[in-house]
């Protein structure tokens, strides 16, 4: 649920702001989310390097495409690769903990879907993986979120 200052937590709420970002049709895609509990992020992910670096620890609220949008006029190529958005505790509000990792989980018990792509399979096998929450990807048609090996389309 959203508190007065627009924090987002409850999986409705964090929905709802990344369908808010689906709506700007940003033209990037697909663009990936990666949301995690813990200090460290989780296995088998790696940061690529940026130059320049846009700024972290902006949270995961009603603001986060604002935050999104600033990150990609200063360094459009940040949208090739993952945004990792950690929350240190489950009580946390999520926030942009670094941009542009590479994803590359072991195969997983979840089963591939043809025809879907490296992206969706990827976050599909990822979203098995330890400390992983959940994972979005927004596509220009369509906004899908993997949790725990199974994909929902929310969008398309």
């Amino acid at each position: 649920m959203s508190t007065s200052t627009g924090s987002v937590n409850h999986m409705d709420d964090i929905d709802s702001a990344f369908v808010h970002l689906f709506a700007l049709q940003l033209g990037v895609s697909p663009l990936i989310f990666c949301l995690f509990t813990g200090i460290t992020p989780p296995p088998h992910c790696a940061p690529m390097k940026r130059h320049p670096e846009p700024n972290t620890g902006m949270p995961l609220d009603h603001r986060f495409s604002e935050s999104l949008l600033r990150a990609l006029e200063l360094n459009p190529a940040i949208h090739d690769g993952a945004v990792m958005v950690r929350r240190v505790r489950a009580e946390d509000q999520y926030a942009i903990y670094g941009w542009s990792y590479r994803l590359f989980p072991p195969q997983s018990s979840a089963e591939e879907e043809p025809n879907r792509g490296s992206a969706f399979n990827s976050c599909l096998a990822m979203s098995s993986q330890v400390l992983v929450d959940c994972l979005y990807v927004v596509y220009t048609n369509a906004l899908v979120r993997f949790e725990r090996g199974q994909a929902q389309t929310l969008i398309g």
